[in-house]
C-alpha cells in the first residue's frame, strides 16, 4: 500500500491541534486549583468561626465565675475589658470579657467578644468575631 504524499498546506495540522488541546487543559487545570484552594480557605474560616464560637462562651463562662466568687453587689472587672486567655485557642485569637451591672438590682450582664484576625490575612480576609452576652443575678 502506497502512503500519498501530503502537500505543504496540510503540514502541520496535528501540531496545532496538540498546543490547543495542551492550552485547553492548562487553563482547567488552573481553574481547578483555584476553586480546590477557595473551598479549603472558606472551610478554615468555618472552623475558625466555631472555635471563636466556643471562645466567646468560655469568656462568659469565665466571667459568670468571677461574678459568683464575689460579694454581692460587685461587678468585679468594672468598668475595664479584661483579654483572657482561652487555652487551646489558636495563635491570632483574643477574647475580651467584660461586666456590666444589670437594669434589675444585684444582676450584671457579662459580654464577651472572640476575635480571629490571622496576621498574615490580606484585608482582613480572615476576620471573625463572635459576641456572646449573658445576665446574671
Amino acid at each position: 500500500m502506497k502512503l500519498r504524499q501530503l502537500k505543504r498546506s496540510e503540514q502541520g495540522f496535528a501540531l496545532i491541534a496538540a498546543i490547543v488541546l495542551i492550552v485547553i487543559l492548562a487553563a482547567m487545570a488552573g481553574f481547578v486549583a483555584t476553586m480546590v484552594s477557595g473551598q479549603s480557605a472558606g472551610q478554615q474560616l468555618e472552623r475558625m468561626s466555631g472555635v471563636a464560637d466556643r471562645a466567646a462562651q468560655t469568656g462568659v463562662e469565665w466571667g459568670a465565675y468571677q461574678v459568683l466568687r464575689q460579694s454581692p453587689g460587685v461587678c468585679p472587672f468594672v468598668p475595664a475589658v479584661q483579654p483572657l486567655s482561652v487555652p487551646g485557642t489558636p495563635v491570632g485569637m483574643t477574647v475580651a470579657v467584660s461586666c456590666a451591672p444589670g437594669a434589675v438590682p444585684a444582676t450584671y450582664q457579662i459580654t464577651a467578644t472572640a476575635i480571629f484576625d490571622a496576621p498574615a490575612s490580606p484585608a482582613g480576609l480572615n476576620y471573625v468575631e463572635r459576641v456572646k452576652t449573658a445576665v446574671f443575678p
